[in-house]
């Protein structure tokens, strides 16, 4: 499925352009007999019938009822259900429950606030955020080079997407924007909204700072963009 995100450029001139996740996969796995890549399923483990909790019906379980529980185990297999155990699971939907592991309804999500000990601070509704990389919005040139050196030792980058051209003069459009990085050796700083705000990359997604990265040879260009959400901070 092709992602469309709207960039700009330092003469503040806008295009659609593609965009696609990149991911290095892993050199090194665990392989077959034969040599062949094995394959990960899904499978299931166990049901709420079959869970501890259920199996011990007590809210509370006490030191002893666990210790009759392991030889309960050990003589019956409760915790197993030879029918269903194993079976590979295709696609799944996910529901809410409740602590008795039964289904919910008119489910309210909220969004809770934690002091460091963990404990609850503020709760209120959770607000809609909309992405606002596409569309009516555009990512902006905010025009601030950060050497790369420099963002290296204080940025955490987390994730990156390669943009990519869709045509002859979307072409010309982000080789020029790579042309100019590359000759600064530096990153962009990208932003949304005004030109300062952070991206989001889907509708409720989670707010991401961008640094655009150009190279080229040739005629060939590569433009990444680096998305982050953590800085390292000075430790006193």
């Amino acid at each position: 499925m092709l992602r469309y995100i709207r960039i700009q450029d330092n003469n503040k001139r806008d295009a659609d352009i593609n965009f696609k996740s990149v991911k290095t996969g892993n050199l090194i796995y665990l392989a077959l007999e034969n040599g062949e890549k094995p394959t990960n399923r899904k499978v299931l483990k166990s049901t709420a019938e079959n869970s501890i909790n259920h199996i011990l019906n007590k809210p509370e379980p006490t030191d002893d009822d666990y210790a009759n529980f392991s030889e309960k185990l050990l003589k019956d297999d409760s915790e197993i259900d030879f029918e269903l155990f194993g079976k590979f699971i295709g696609k799944t939907d996910k529901i809410y429950t409740d602590k008795n592991l039964k289904p919910v309804y008119n489910v309210i999500v909220s969004e809770q606030i934690l002091d460091p000990k963990g404990e609850l601070v503020e709760e209120k509704k959770q607000k809609h955020i909309n992405s606002n990389i596409t569309g009516e919005d555009i990512v902006k040139w905010t025009g601030k080079y950060i050497p790369k050196k420099k963002l290296y030792n204080k940025i955490v980058l987390s994730s990156k997407y390669q943009l990519k051209h869709v045509n002859g003069l979307t072409f010309d459009f982000l080789y020029t924007i790579a042309k100019d990085l590359h000759d600064k050796e530096s990153f962009m700083m990208l932003g949304g909204g005004k030109g300062n705000e952070p991206l989001v990359m889907n509708d409720n997604g989670r707010p991401y700072r961008a640094f655009l990265e150009g190279k080229i040879s040739g005629n060939s260009y590569c433009l990444i963009m680096h998305l982050s959400n953590q800085e390292y901070k000075t430790v006193v």
